[in-house]
């Protein structure tokens, strides 16, 4: 019986695996799937494919350019053929890394003085949802109020000085261009009430 892995790869049962390890080589081309879109693999010196298992912002294309120099790790497999396919495990090109770094976990986002800049509505009903916070110092965030009561949303305008109390969301780990981190606010106060609020996941 032929198995799906060995119409693929002849002489796959043959196959020597093999752990490497901070193996140096110079990317010589980019391998493509079968639509010629998409890169599934660097090809290193003459005869190694890097195939990659984990997600990658930006796909295995992102990862380095013909003519970089890259260190790996993974497992080997070397067929009869002398051709090597190498699954990595890790892989550096100058400040590029794989697998990618894991992103931050949530962090409490003490109460924090700043302006709402803008506000955010819902797509369904029009419904303020959050809004863009300026910070007196620090980098804007988006901070996400749920489903506000009829007090606070009288009060939430855009110029409104408030301070924010609540939860920092880790971003996404491929967070698109222009993507700003989020507070899942547990409070907020403008002028002297306070509001609270129950998120509802």
């Amino acid at each position: 019986m032929v198995t799906r892995a060995e119409e693929h790869h002849p002489g796959f049962t043959s196959a020597s695996a093999a752990t490497v390890t901070s193996v140096t080589a110079t990317i010589t081309g980019l391998n493509y799937d079968e639509s010629g879109t998409t890169v599934n693999g660097l090809l290193v010196g003459t005869n190694v494919l890097l195939t990659f298992s984990k997600p990658i912002c930006g796909g295995i294309g992102s990862l380095g350019a013909v003519g970089n120099s890259v260190t790996y790790s993974g497992l080997a497999l070397t067929f009869s053929s002398g051709f090597q396919v190498v699954h990595v495990t890790s892989l550096t090109n100058g400040s590029i890394t794989y697998p990618p770094a894991a992103p931050p976990k949530p962090s409490a986002y003490a109460a924090t003085a700043g302006t709402v800049t803008q506000l955010n509505r819902n797509l369904i009903d029009g419904v303020v949802d959050g809004f863009v916070f300026t910070p007196g110092t620090g980098s804007k965030v988006f901070v996400d109020i749920g489903t506000p009561s009829s007090a606070l949303a009288t009060a939430l305008t855009a110029g409104a000085a408030i301070t924010v109390t609540g939860t920092l969301e880790a971003p996404p780990r491929c967070a698109a261009t222009g993507t700003i981190s989020e507070v899942d606010a547990s409070s907020l106060t403008i002028g002297s009430t306070t509001y609270p609020l129950t998120h509802v996941r």
